[in-house]
C-alpha cells in the first residue's frame, strides 16, 4: 500500500492570497481536500460570493474555512490577513503562505504609466513582502511559502515589461528568503511558474489576444493546449508538503515545458 503521508496537510493552517477565483481558488479547494485550514481572500464586494463559494467546498471536504476581503497592495489590509489566518489556527501558528494575487494587465513599453507600474509592484511585490514580514513572528515551523509566479518572467514575452518584472522579483525573493529565513525560521520558499491557464480571465481575453497566443499554444512541450488550474495547484501543494522538506530557493515549472530554464 502506497503510503501518501507525506502530502497529507492535515491540521495545517494556510493563508492563500486571491483565491476566490482561478488559480488561487483551485490551490485553496486542493490544500482543504488534503486537510489543510484554509482562508481564502478576496478583495471586491463582487468577490465575496465566489469566495463563500470556495470555503463551502473546502468545508465540505473536512477541513474548515474562513473568508477574508483585503487587498494586499494596501498596507492597511495586511493585519487583517495575519489575524484571520490566526483565528483559524489551533495553535496561533500559521505553517502555509501562498502568494497568490496578482495584477496581470499587458502594456507596451511607449504606453507604461506611472500608475500602471505603481499598481503592478504594489500588488505584486510590496504585498507579498510586507505580508510575508507581518506573518515572521506567526510561522511554524516546518511551514511552506509558495510564490505563484509566471512563465512570462524568463520569456521576454512582448506588453509585459512590468508585470514580467514582478514575477522575476517575486522568484528573486524565494532564492533570497530560502537562505535568510530557512534555518532560522524553519521553513522553506519556492515558486511554480505557470504559462497561459483556462482561468474565467483567460476565457474573458479578446479574440485578437487568444489568436495570437495560439502559435504558443501549440508549440508547449507537453501538450498542445492551454493549462489547467488542476495542472498548477498539486505543485503548490506539493511544495507545501512534508515531502517537500529539501525543496528550497527553487522554481517550480508549471509550464508545460514552455519555459524550461
Amino acid at each position: 500500500m502506497p503510503d501518501f503521508k507525506g502530502v497529507d496537510l492535515s491540521g495545517k493552517t494556510a493563508l492563500v492570497t486571491g483565491s476566490s477565483r482561478g488559480i488561487g481558488s483551485g490551490i485553496a479547494l486542493l490544500l482543504g481536500k488534503r486537510g489543510a485550514n484554509v482562508v481564502v481572500n478576496y478583495v471586491s464586494d463582487g468577490s465575496k460570493e465566489r469566495a463563500a463559494k470556495v470555503a463551502a467546498e473546502i468545508e465540505q471536504a473536512g477541513s474548515r474555512a474562513a473568508i477574508c476581503q483585503a487587498d494586499v497592495s494596501k498596507m492597511e489590509d495586511i493585519p487583517k490577513l495575519v489575524e484571520a489566518t490566526l483565528s483559524l489556527s489551533s495553535n496561533r501558528k500559521i505553517d502555509i503562505l501562498v502568494h497568490n494575487a496578482a495584477q496581470g494587465l499587458d502594456a507596451d513599453l511607449k504606453n507604461t504609466t506611472l500608475h500602471f507600474y505603481n499598481i503592478h509592484f504594489d500588488c505584486n511585490v510590496r504585498g507579498p513582502l510586507f505580508l510575508t514580514q507581518a506573518f515572521l513572528p506567526h510561522l511554524a515551523r516546518g511551514g511552506r511559502i509558495v510564490f505563484v509566479s509566471s512563465a512570462g518572467a524568463r520569456m521576454g514575452v512582448p506588453q509585459q515589461t512590468v508585470y514580467a518584472a514582478t514575477k522575476a522579483a517575486n522568484e528573486s525573493f524565494a532564492r533570497v528568503w530560502a537562505k535568510e529565513l530557512g534555518q532560522e525560521y524553519g521553513v522553506t520558499i519556492n515558486c511554480i511558474n505557470p504559462g497561459p491557464i483556462a482561468t474565467d480571465q483567460w476565457f474573458q481575453s479578446d479574440e485578437k489576444f487568444l489568436q495570437e497566443m495560439q502559435p504558443l499554444i501549440e508549440s508547449t512541450p507537453a501538450a498542445a493546449r492551454v493549462g489547467e488550474v488542476d495542472d498548477v495547484a498539486p505543485l503548490v501543494a506539493f511544495l507545501c508538503s512534508e515531502d517537500a522538506r529539501w525543496t528550497t530557493g527553487s522554481v517550480l515549472s508549471a509550464s508545460g515545458g514552455l519555459c524550461l530554464y
